[in-house]
């Protein structure tokens, strides 16, 4: 489907990506973040984001997540 010619179409594709991501998204001290925002605030690859968000006790903090390896 071309954007171009169906421009209302772009909207919904934008719409869809955006509340697909949330879905994935993670509380970090009461605020919503993707594993890409949060790789890219910690200077990390994606990868490295989503293994240490998935091995740190929650609720999540940022110095927490910037620590290499868990306690």
């Amino acid at each position: 489907m071309d954007v171009t010619i169906y421009p209302s179409h772009a909207k919904c594709l934008r719409r869809a990506g955006l509340a697909r991501a949330q879905l994935f998204a993670h509380v970090i001290e009461g605020k919503r973040y993707t594993t890409a925002q949060v790789a890219e605030i910690l200077g990390i690859s994606r990868s490295a984001a989503y293994d240490r968000i998935k091995r740190r006790h929650h609720p999540l903090t940022w110095a927490g997540l910037q620590k290499a390896r868990t306690p």
